[in-house]
């Protein structure tokens, strides 16, 4: 596999009442996976342990409306892994192993995530590479996890790291990387097929995104992101379940850098926030996201 593809698989109980401050605990939504039009080559693999971290109290409401609470931190430590089944096919797990959530006035509390698995296939993989994929997301992660109020212990607050359903997000990709630099990009478009939890039907989301990298001095490799993710059928005119993310909306950047630590071993940092240049933010803590990685990556 060409070297250029190597980076592309790189609270309110004192302010509001409590029956609000539930619709304010969705989580900040976790990075859409990077999408690629390029698979592993057989038996290849790329593995990742990474830790991202964020801190906001800017909430955007489903009208998109920007209310400022109490402080929301999130934290997670993610796998990540890459493997070759064969030149066209390619298997993809993505696993938060854990997320710890909680507001400023509430206890941390912590939870397994749900887990992605990915099944991408080649159309094409010369000149212009061409990718389809689907990945099933499984609801094995904590999908009710309460944090009691540090002021008062009969008020709580419902912060799952798992949003409890069956989804599967369906996706298109196409790359290119040119012969004599070192130059790639990549744009995607996919779908995610909710169903629903607790009773509560969510609704479909859709999602584009381009990505350009760059090699510099045949060592660093630096990446811009540009993601956007929109619900199916417009607004929703009333709350079901922010808890879970229904109707959430935004569009993200992202900028990130690999260098080479040890043989295959290389250390990923990449820094996210999000706009309202394609799709207004909607539902959702709107903060600068941080991540640090390291990946092995086999040939």
């Amino acid at each position: 596999m060409p070297l250029l593809k190597k980076f592309i698989t790189s609270c309110c109980f004192t302010t509001l009442p409590l029956a609000f401050c539930l619709g304010l605990s969705a989580l900040f939504p976790s990075r859409l996976a990077a999408q690629s039009g390029w698979t592993k080559g057989k038996k290849e693999g790329f593995y990742q342990l990474s830790f991202q971290s964020m801190t906001s109290n800017d909430y955007h409401t489903l009208g998109g409306e920007l209310l400022e609470t109490n402080q929301f931190v999130q934290q997670s430590f993610v796998f990540y892994g890459e493997y070759g089944v064969t030149d066209r096919f390619t298997i993809i797990a993505n696993l938060p192993l854990q997320t710890w959530n909680g507001f400023e006035n509430t206890e941390s509390v912590s939870g397994l995530g749900d887990l992605r698995l990915e099944f991408k296939h080649a159309i094409l993989k010369k000149y212009l590479p061409l990718t389809i994929s689907v990945a099933p997301e499984l609801p094995i992660g904590t999908a009710n996890n309460f944090a009691k109020s540090t002021i008062n212990d009969f008020e709580q607050i419902n912060l799952p790291s798992g949003d409890g359903e069956f989804n599967v997000w369906s996706t298109l990709a196409s790359s290119f990387s040119l012969p004599n630099a070192p130059l790639y990009g990549t744009i995607f478009a996919a779908y995610n097929m909710r169903t629903g939890y607790d009773g509560i039907q969510f609704s479909d989301q859709y999602a584009l995104g381009a990505e350009i990298g760059y090699h510099i001095a045949k060592k660093f490799w630096v990446n811009a992101r540009l993601n956007a993710l929109a619900t199916v059928g417009g607004d929703l005119l009333i709350a079901t379940d922010f808890v879970r993310g229904d109707g959430t909306e935004f569009t993200s950047y992202s900028f990130g850098v690999s260098v080479p630590v040890y043989k295959q071993f290389n250390l990923s940092l990449n820094y996210r926030n999000f706009n309202d240049l394609i799709f207004e933010r909607k539902n959702m803590y709107s903060s600068g996201v941080v991540s640090i990685g390291v990946y092995y990556e086999r040939k």
